[in-house]
């Protein structure tokens, strides 16, 4: 009966773990109705250049939780974390050009879709935040 139930255990581990890590879908790219001005920011460089060169009606959103902002985020991000966004998402004006990151993909998606139910349509998924190669802005160091 032992070996049964640690056999079980490791066969749903195993499971947890590919579902988690392997099959979330990648929305990386995936771009609103007109969002389409928004395709070249899919382009690290882009982006990077726009954080460079800041323009008012395009904004970079971060919907990690604070923690994970605070701990690194692309520069200029704002975060409005995935559980927040029912709450703060009038913040957005129509209108504004919207680029949004997270860990896996998913979060960004969900609030992509929300936001296109209450009228957004410029929008894009740029994708995971690890894909940030160039500098980032840390404002909370965890090993202080």
């Amino acid at each position: 009966m032992d070996m049964f139930l640690l056999i079980v255990s490791i066969v749903a581990i195993v499971f947890g773990i590919y579902w988690y890590f392997i099959h979330t879908p990648d929305y990386t790219g995936y771009i609103s109705v007109d969002g389409g001005e928004l395709k070249k920011y899919s382009i690290a460089e882009e982006l990077f250049a726009l954080t460079q060169s800041p323009v008012d009606d395009i904004w970079i959103v971060d919907t990690r939780e604070e923690e994970y902002f605070l701990l690194g985020h692309i520069p200029t991000a704002l975060n409005y974390p995935f559980d927040e966004i029912e709450n703060r998402y009038s913040e957005m004006l129509l209108g504004t050009k919207l680029i949004f990151y997270c860990d896996l993909t998913l979060k960004s998606q969900n609030v992509i879709n929300f936001l296109e139910e209450k009228g957004h349509s410029q929008m894009l998924n740029w994708g995971k935040y690890k894909y940030w190669t160039y500098p980032e802005i840390v404002e909370e160091d965890i090993f202080v």
